[in-house]
C-alpha cells in the first residue's frame, strides 16, 4: 500500500507541473507582441579573432582593428553592436592558444552585407577564418508609450 501512494503521489506533483506550464504557456501565448510591434528577421553574429594567421600572435592593437572594423562595418551595414571577448583554441599544432576576439552583431544587414565585411576582414587583418551564426528571431523596438 505504502507504494502504490508513492507512485500517486509522484503522478500528482508531475500533472500538477503540466498543468501549470500548460497555464504558463496559454498566458504568455502574445510573447513579445503584448510589448509593440514585432519583426521577423535574421540576427547575424561575427567572431572576428585578432590574432595573425601567420605567425598566430596578435600583430594589430585591439582598438586598431575597431576603429578600422568600424569603417568597414558602416560602409556596409546600418549599425551594428561590439562585444570584446577572449577566445581559446587549439592551434594547428595543438598547442592551446589565446586570442581577443571581436564579436559583432548585425540586424536587418543582409548576407551579402555581412560577407563584404567579412571579405575585407579576412584580407586587412590577416585571418585565415571568420566564423559567422545566422539567427532567425523576432524582436521589437520597445518604447515607453505616454
Amino acid at each position: 500500500m505504502k507504494g502504490s501512494s508513492y507512485f500517486v503521489t509522484i503522478y500528482v506533483v508531475l500533472m500538477s507541473i503540466l498543468v501549470v506550464s500548460i497555464c504558463f504557456v496559454i498566458v504568455n501565448k502574445k510573447g513579445l507582441s503584448s510589448l509593440g510591434e514585432v519583426s521577423n528577421q535574421k540576427k547575424y553574429v561575427m567572431y572576428l579573432g585578432t590574432n595573425d594567421k601567420d605567425t598566430l600572435k596578435q600583430e594589430i592593437p585591439t582598438e586598431v582593428i575597431r576603429e578600422q572594423m568600424h569603417e568597414i562595418c558602416m560602409k556596409y551595414a546600418d549599425g551594428y553592436t561590439l562585444s570584446v571577448m577572449d577566445g581559446y583554441y587549439r592551434d594547428g599544432a595543438g598547442n592551446p592558444t589565446h586570442e581577443v576576439t571581436l564579436v559583432y552583431v548585425f540586424f536587418n544587414t543582409p548576407l551579402e552585407s555581412i560577407k563584404k565585411i567579412m571579405d575585407e576582414a579576412l584580407v586587412k587583418f590577416n585571418q585565415s577564418t571568420i566564423l559567422l551564426e545566422e539567427n532567425k528571431t523576432k524582436s521589437i523596438f520597445y518604447e515607453l508609450k505616454n
